[in-house]
């Protein structure tokens, strides 16, 4: 007897049977998977570089190809591995569809026109340079081809100053565009728009109670200052601003102004105008009062200023988030209907500390006890 072929050891383990079910299940399983629509921004990870391209497995049935000059730095060097992860559009090409971090339209002329469409067609962000401005917008020249961007869409809010955006290249949407390419319309808010509720659904994800967020001061009114935290717009009341007592958040805040926030209250997430959330800089601050209002000596005359004036007093600040309360029956010898009789909001005046209560975070003090009253 001769031995079997050592090649059939395995060769004969599937039937064909088990071989043509495990065929239609891969077929099947691949078929489940649709491939992105142009415009789609996407997600995935480099699985081949060549000469001229690289593939991206962005969870479709086939790799999408990506140009190679989308990963070359300034100095044309190329910054690109596999199984690096990669964000970006999908585009539709000669071949079926590909991906682009940013069309640039390129050279002038018919080539700069097709690139235009493909990336209107695509939803796709085009990079161009803002060359003027006219009574209602902004010349862009996008590789050749001009543009216009209506002031009301190149930022998110009004711009007071268009001078500042010519000379600079900008990232645009393209709204509408001729056949013949002689008038496009761009949209940098409408790119601005969609970056924001990206991030702000990556944001939502972790916004909680407690968490701790960098943003950035956007609006600054009366009642509090509107930050940004990424995509995500919150309410930092005046009264969470810091532990001192400010008449104005412009006293301590500027609109673009980097500051650390913390979430104290979610209210209808990701429910777009009815979302509301509201933050805090004062609980991530040191509080100032216990330190401060225990080397205030009780029974001595200090120097302070009166920042308000209410029915039943005067309130002094003494040092920086530390105030008193001078009673109106504490300001004069004599009967006072209001305390504007005798003092008024900015005074400088010495007074006298009665009492430090630092459970009730109150300070008493006294103006016709001080040393230099001279009556009223």
């Amino acid at each position: 007897m001769h031995d079997q072929p050592a090649s059939q050891d395995f060769a004969d383990d599937d039937t064909p049977q088990e071989s043509a079910e495990f065929a239609e299940l891969l077929a099947a399983s691949e078929a489940s998977r649709p491939d992105p629509k142009p415009g789609d921004r996407v997600t995935g990870t480099v699985v081949q570089i060549t000469a001229t391209e690289v593939f991206v497995d962005v969870g479709a049935r086939h790799e999408l190809p990506m140009s190679l000059d989308d990963f070359r730095g300034p100095d044309g060097a190329l910054l690109c591995q596999e199984g690096q992860s990669v964000s970006a559009y999908v585009i539709k090409t000669t071949d079926g569809l590909g991906l682009a971090k940013t069309v640039h339209p390129g050279d002038a002329g018919k080539r700069a026109l097709q690139a235009l469409q493909a990336a209107q067609a695509a939803n796709a962000p085009v990079e161009g340079k803002i060359t003027s401005t006219n009574k209602g917008g902004f010349t862009v020249d996008l590789g050749g081809q001009r543009g216009f961007c209506p002031f009301s869409q190149m930022d998110l809010r009004r711009i007071q100053d268009p001078e500042p955006f010519v000379g600079t290249s900008q990232r645009f949407l393209i709204l509408e565009i001729s056949a013949d390419g002689r008038n496009i319309v761009l949209s940098r808010r409408a790119l601005l728009q969609r970056e924001r509720e990206e991030k702000a659904a990556s944001i939502r994800q972790s916004l909680a109670v407690g968490a701790i967020f960098t943003g950035q001061v956007t609006r600054l009114m009366p009642y509090g200052a509107f930050v940004d935290i990424g995509g995500v717009e919150g309410l930092v009341h005046i009264s969470q601003i810091c532990h001192q007592r400010i008449s104005d958040p412009a006293e301590i805040l500027r609109e673009g102004q980097e500051v650390r926030v913390e979430v104290v209250e979610i209210q209808h997430p990701g429910e777009n105008r009815r979302e509301r959330v509201s933050l805090s800089m004062k609980s991530l601050a040191t509080d100032p009062w216990p330190a401060e209002a225990a080397a205030i000596p009780v029974g001595q005359d200090t120097q302070g200023t009166i920042t308000r004036l209410v029915d039943f007093g005067a309130f002094v600040l003494l040092k920086q988030g530390i105030e008193g309360l001078v009673h109106i029956s504490e300001l004069a010898d004599r009967r006072l209907v209001h305390p504007r009789e005798v003092v008024k909001e900015g005074d400088e005046i010495t007074v006298r500390v009665l009492e430090i209560d630092p459970h009730r975070r109150r300070i008493s003090l006294s103006r016709r006890q001080a040393g230099d009253y001279a009556g009223d």
